[in-house]
């Protein structure tokens, strides 16, 4: 198991700018030739980035310190220092940043991400040249660089989740989030079980989710330090609203009590949250007089404090009394929507500062949150097949001549994470109840499913589910990436489209990012033709005029050869095109006679 890490410091450095040149320009024939030192490169920075991907410290817990490159000093013949390289330290959603030495917090981040400057390099110092003037054409010196900012800095996470539950040990908080979540934390039969917080994500339908943390048992004095309470009770100030978990075969009255006290001592404010109580464990109380009368007393008790004490209460919290073991049905309804409504209010006010993404043409109608597609689509290449797709919308660093959805000049390279792997899966599985028979699953979409943060996780937990064939259609531009390479390997079939013959044919067709280079690209796809083991196609979109000449033709299946898939398929436009001058072409079955003529591979045309 992976150790929780969730409070660091060490002390940080930004690079030493680099020093300036003394120089003087010494040629042949070149009379008066004068100071030609150039500048010192800037030191480089220090930041702090937040990565969904990463849930403690646990990689950078046993670092003392984190320093930035210096800047280059400059050099002869005018030419500064490189700038030093950045640092750059990944840390987990809901990290707060600390002054260690004033306890001031710099920063709070709280989405996937954010980046916060910690410390600046130093400016490069200048090269005599700067210093040439009128009356001192020959200066002799030059600017020492500036040091870089540095500092003690303290890193402590606090998780983000809508409910917290909080309860003395052994309550049946970790069995409460197994039953309503797909976590798996530990669960026994004795004291402190649940060591480090677990998160989990409840589904009430495709769009209604909510995420429950367990926070480890809190006991008497935990605000104190006693137990592990002090060590977690930081976790408990972000969450949306609590739940008291507490065993109904115990004394109740004096748990809960003891329980918000504890959260008072930690924070005033944390009694303020809307609660709920749960009473578990009623498959061990026999009689129903019982387990009534506790129900009556717990209700009676808050409702006395809510009078008596409303500034310390949100309202009155709800009862249940449940066995975690035996929770279905209506009863399991119950409790989890009650769980959602206790943050109904949170997730209006998230709503509103939603920015809307930026539709490339406001006339194309676009479902922006469809990740599986909602009818069985039906191909002569791949049967009856659902369509998932993990980014919803066009986020791509290219704007491909032939995407249906048109030019968006606003994009950027980004691996982002739109949907969770656990939302896709849900609704998978309920799309699988639906519709029986499928023959493949594809993945593709309007965004370039590339980009998916989360891709490799996504295939192996759709085979974990079902035995059904996965494919992956993409664009090649993004195969020069290893990482992006390595995360494809578990496709069954993986179907990349290659429309360019060159580097300006595919600068031309894809406008693509001035950094993603065609012969690193097709590099790319060889390679990974190497080390890929199952089926791999590659796509030749044709456009008429652009690149279905013969020359054109010849040029693209040359580099097919290279990369030497086991099968081409053949596609023009058939839908909607970003550009005017991209048009199908006339005979696709003339161009592939003509292929077949230049390659051994089988071509197919793929007209779906």
């Amino acid at each position: 198991m992976n150790q929780f890490i969730d409070v660091v410091s060490f002390e940080i450095e930004a690079g030493h700018g680099g020093a300036g040149c003394v120089s003087f320009r010494k040629e042949a024939h070149v009379p008066m030739g004068g100071p030609d030192g150039g500048n010192g490169g800037e030191g480089g920075d220090v930041y702090v980035v937040v990565d969904a991907r990463i849930n403690s410290f646990g990689k950078i817990k046993s670092r003392r310190k984190f320093r930035a490159r210096d800047g280059e000093p400059g050099r002869a013949r005018l030419c500064d220092g490189k700038k030093g390289d950045n640092v750059i330290i990944k840390v987990p959603v809901g990290t707060v940043i600390y002054d260690d030495d004033t306890n001031n917090i710099l920063a709070d981040l709280v989405s996937d991400g954010d980046s916060f400057l910690l410390a600046r390099g130093g400016k490069g110092g200048k090269g005599n040249k700067f210093y040439a003037t009128a009356t001192n054409q020959a200066p002799d010196y030059a600017q020492h660089g500036i040091e870089g900012e540095s500092l003690n800095i303290r890193l402590e996470v606090k998780l983000i989740a809508d409910i917290g539950l909080v309860g003395m040990p052994n309550a049946g908080k970790s069995s409460l989030l197994a039953r309503l979540t797909r976590a798996n934390p530990k669960i026994a039969s004795y004291p402190f079980t649940t060591l480090t917080p677990n998160l989990g994500v409840c589904y009430l339908d495709y769009e209604r989710s909510f995420v429950i943390a367990d926070i480890p048992g809190i006991i008497e004095g935990a605000s104190d330090g006693a137990g592990l309470g002090l060590t977690f009770l930081r976790h408990i100030e972000r969450t949306g609203a609590l739940v008291f978990v507490l065993d109904i075969t115990e004394d109740i009255i004096d748990t809960y009590q003891k329980l918000r006290n504890e959260l008072k001592l930690y924070s005033s404010e944390l009694i303020k949250k809307k609660s709920i109580i749960v009473l578990n464990k009623i498959d061990m109380i026999e009689d129903d007089a019982i387990i009534k009368e506790k129900i009556d007393s717990i209700k009676k008790l808050v409702e006395k404090e809510y009078k008596e004490n409303k500034d310390t209460y949100y309202e009155i919290p709800e009862v249940f009394a449940i066995s975690v073991f035996t929770l279905d049905g209506d009863s399991l309804d119950s409790v989890i929507s009650t769980f959602y409504k206790a943050n109904e209010e949170r997730y209006t006010e998230i709503k509103k500062n939603l920015v809307e993404p930026l539709l490339l043409d406001s006339h194309r109608k676009i479902n922006l949150d469809k990740r599986i597609s909602t009818e069985v689509l039906t191909s002569s290449l791949f049967g009856k097949y659902l369509e998932i797709s993990p980014i919803p919308y066009k986020t791509c660093s290219y704007d491909c001549i032939y995407c249906e959805l048109g030019k968006e000049p606003n994009t950027k390279t980004s691996i982002l994470n739109y949907y969770s792997v656990d939302e896709i899966i849900y609704e998978l599985k309920e799309q699988l109840i639906v519709y029986k028979n499928i023959d493949n699953l594809i993945i593709s979409g309007n965004g370039e499913p590339t980009l998916y943060k989360d891709l490799k996780k996504l295939v192996n937990e759709i085979k974990d589910i079902v035995p059904i064939p996965v494919t992956l259609l993409t664009n090649a531009s993004l195969f020069y990436i290893q990482n992006m390479r390595s995360s494809l390997l578990n496709f069954d079939t993986v179907i990349a489209t290659v429309n360019s013959y060159d580097y300006y044919s595919f600068r031309f067709i894809n406008n693509n990012n001035e950094n993603i280079d065609f012969d690193n690209v097709i590099n790319g796809l060889i390679e990974f033709r190497r080390i890929y083991k199952n089926d791999f196609y590659i796509e030749i979109f044709l456009l008429k005029g652009i690149n279905d000449s013969n020359d054109n033709l010849d040029s693209i299946i040359k580099i097919v050869n290279k990369i030497n898939p086991d099968k081409i398929l053949l596609r023009t436009a058939i839908k909607e095109v970003a550009y005017d001058n991209a048009i199908a072409v006339d005979d696709i079955i003339k161009i592939k006679s003509y292929l077949e003529t230049k390659t051994k591979i089988e071509i197919l045309i793929h007209n779906d």
